[in-house]
């Protein structure tokens, strides 16, 4: 092998990089993921226990103060909301493993490979989502023990779950953007907390935006968490909780999120290789 082999520039192999190729490369690398993920389970804190804790707290212990608000069962109205609070704040995770990677030097090896470089950042997207799902899974089954149940049809209520994971998608190119600029993965979870969390309390996950103030119910209107919340809990309860356009804004929303941050991300990602 010649040096000028070993030295091959990325932009030359993912020229020369097929279809075919870019899909096995992209499925070994979401493999490696998942093998990681298995190899330090802790990673999926974030998706697993939060919204558990999150759910039992604003049950039981804020749930008898807030159903006076909502009406009805407060566990009803609560759930849809943490599925969409989950789905989203789950998203910070690829942020944080991708950054990981450029921390750790993986992005070294990678360039050296003859690998599309696009298949890097697409594995880390499908993982996302398997993660999602993952937790969709668990955080479901912990709301059913709880008393939560669905009074839509299963497809309603799979569609619920998709117009989230949609939601989830596009806030995953936002983590991919700003784990691509900041300097360490800690700076990635902390940049993405602060961004999301009045984002995740100035809105009807957890209470009707009609009890708060005038000037924030403005905000709160708009946030793509409450468009999501209140398009999932027509989708899962129904009855009381009426469709309206809140499932296509948040589509809107997801898709304006890839949009915008798509190119951003692959920008600021071919810079680092």
């Amino acid at each position: 092998m010649t040096a000028a082999t070993t030295t091959l520039a990325p932009s030359n192999l993912s020229s020369r990089t097929g279809f075919r190729d870019t899909v096995r490369h992209t499925g070994a690398l979401i493999r490696r993921n998942l093998l990681s993920t298995k190899a330090t389970p802790e990673e999926l804190l974030d998706v697993t226990f939060f919204p558990i804790i999150m759910t039992v707290m604003f049950t039981y212990v804020f749930g008898g103060g807030l159903k006076a608000s909502t009406g009805g069962n407060y566990i009803e109205y609560l759930i849809p909301g943490i599925f969409a609070q989950m789905l989203s704040f789950g998203a910070i995770g690829v942020g944080i493993k991708l950054n990981s990677d450029f921390d750790k030097g993986l992005m070294d090896r990678f360039r050296s490979l003859p690998i599309a470089r696009v298949s890097v950042l697409t594995a880390h997207l499908v993982s996302s989502v398997l993660r999602l799902l993952l937790a969709s899974a668990i955080t479901f089954t912990v709301a059913t023990c709880l008393g939560f149940r669905v009074h839509t049809n299963v497809l309603e209520f799979f569609g619920g779950i998709g117009v989230l994971l949609a939601l989830g998608f596009g806030m995953s190119w936002l983590s991919l953007y700003v784990g691509t600029i900041v300097r360490s993965p800690q700076a990635v979870q902390g940049v993405l907390q602060i961004a999301l969390f009045p984002l995740m309390f100035c809105s009807s996950i957890f209470t009707s935006v009609s009890t708060m103030p005038g000037w924030l119910q403005a905000f709160a209107k708009v946030n793509p968490l409450t468009t999501a919340a209140n398009s999932a809990r027509a989708l899962m309860v129904g009855g009381q909780f009426p469709i309206g356009h809140d499932a296509w804004i948040t589509l809107a929303w997801a898709a304006g999120m890839a949009i915008v941050f798509a190119p951003l991300a692959l920008r600021a990602y071919n810079r680092h290789i």
